[in-house]
């Protein structure tokens, strides 16, 4: 990414249970949330998440569609809604 384009934005951890499809902790640099989409999955609403994935060192590992626990996402302060 280039540096010159502004501040990276903050990593976000996920739990398993927070997020589909996937095994073990998820560190995701959110970039977008699809709002206006959202999704009923196992009782529970979820929201298409847009971002770059990061391991737990912080190297970069690339981008990633997500389905994210919409209760989750409330907590995360740079991703409120339009």
């Amino acid at each position: 990414m280039d540096r010159n384009r502004g501040p990276e934005r903050p990593v976000s951890r996920f739990h398993p249970e927070d997020y589909c499809f996937g095994s073990g902790p998820l560190w995701l640099r959110v970039e977008r949330v699809h709002w206006k989409s959202a999704v009923r999955y196992q009782g529970d609403v979820w929201y298409e998440v847009d971002g770059v994935e990061v391991s737990s060192t912080g190297r970069c590992i690339g981008r990633r569609r997500v389905l994210i626990r919409a209760r989750r996402l409330a907590m995360l302060p740079s991703n409120s809604r339009p």
